[in-house]
């Protein structure tokens, strides 16, 4: 099949955060699986935008942000629709990773102008009463995308119920987990000595980074031998992040103790994890954080919140600690950790087992094969 992903952002920082690393893992087994996937996406931060990102084409188009202060709802790619006028009829199906953006939702409609097999995911970014400009958007764009499209995947039941609230009755929902890919073998690698506890996440207030940098200059004054490293694009949280470290300077806390880091494009985010002992990711309300799961498959232990959705899923298979969420709970998790690194080790194994079992992408690539398949002899029938 030749499949056309269209995804609102791809850059060279991994900025876009989990949705781009799902699609990016998508077209990766599609690829290996003897399909021909194109993924279609805004960028910005290359000098020359690549034709190739992790062996998946790609083909990237200027984004600007409209709104600066309004996020990435606010991004548009003039040039995108014309392209996907252009070039569209060749595909087989159009996979969009929707959010309520000038990216997705012109090429969603483009998509049906044109006839084409349609199929929409939104990643847990097209929720209910998420500011006011939602209800209005979603009766005149959202309510009508959705019902048009041939299927439209969701992750877990809060999903579910959310996209039926708004695109109401009719909707062809699909269950479809995200996945990762795993390496054979032995975990590679070597952790770094003294071990470092890691977040790798956008810098962004749901996430709270400050968080973990607040837990991070606990433990060093307590005198842990660790270092702990932020990673991740700015979008907000930085500030508080950064008046922490200047903090931790005053302490006499250098960078090879506290520092902050550039975002890495989601090829590299399992490099990255491989020689961390401990990742920790204090966002709240997380519908399903890729990075939890692409830690655990790297058999690093994970801290978690306790209002995440797989926050049940650490817990049921021992791979972690679930925490209530202060800056004290997460120094208390990491501390009995770094304590014990036997049993974080284990925690660590038994994560990557776990996930190896229940979010490995062969299943997801059954899993699109046959939905994008029913919807194609849908639309010959």
């Amino acid at each position: 099949m030749k499949i056309l992903q269209v995804l609102t952002l791809a850059s060279p920082d991994g900025a876009y955060g989990g949705p781009a690393r799902v699609a990016f893992n998508q077209c990766a087994a599609l690829v290996e699986a003897g399909h021909e996937p194109t993924l279609l996406a805004g960028t910005h931060g290359y000098s020359v935008p690549p034709q190739q990102i992790d062996g998946t084409p790609v083909r990237l188009f200027a984004a600007r942000r409209v709104l600066p202060w309004v996020g990435y709802a606010a991004t548009w790619t003039p040039a995108m629709v014309g392209w996907l006028k252009r070039h569209g009829s060749g595909f087989d199906v159009v996979h969009v990773h929707l959010a309520r953006d000038l990216v997705t939702f012109p090429a969603a409609r483009a998509a049906l102008q044109l006839g084409l097999p349609v199929v929409v995911q939104t990643h847990g970014m097209i929720v209910t009463g998420t500011h006011p400009l939602a209800a209005p958007i979603d009766a005149l764009w959202t309510k009508k995308l959705l019902g048009s499209a041939g299927a439209v995947f969701y992750l877990n039941d809060a999903e579910r119920a959310e996209l039926a609230a708004i695109g109401g009755p009719g909707l062809r929902l699909e269950p479809l987990a995200n996945g990762v890919p795993l390496t054979t073998g032995a975990r590679p690698g070597k952790r770094t000595q003294p071990p470092e506890v890691l977040f790798l996440a956008r810098l962004h207030k749901r996430k709270r980074p400050e968080v973990f940098a607040a837990a991070a200059l606990e433990l060093l004054r307590k005198g842990a031998d660790a270092q702990f490293a932020l990673v991740g694009p700015p979008e907000g949280a930085e500030f508080a992040v950064d008046r922490i470290i200047a903090e931790a300077r005053v302490d006499g806390f250098d960078e090879s103790r506290l520092r902050r880091e550039p975002g890495v494009p989601p090829g590299r985010t399992a490099e990255r994890m491989r020689s961390a002992s401990v990742y920790v990711l204090p966002a709240v309300r997380e519908p399903f954080g890729m990075s939890i799961i692409e830690a655990l498959a790297e058999s690093v232990p994970v801290v978690v919140n306790a209002d995440g959705g797989l926050a049940d899923f650490v817990e049921r298979s021992g791979c972690g600690a679930v925490v209530a969420g202060s800056p004290r709970d997460y120094a208390g998790a990491i501390a009995r950790l770094l304590a014990d690194p036997v049993t974080a080790r284990t925690q660590g194994e038994a994560g990557r087992a776990a996930v190896r079992e229940t979010y490995g992408m062969a299943p997801v690539r059954r899993r699109l094969e046959d939905v994008y398949g029913s919807i194609m002899l849908r639309r010959t029938t």
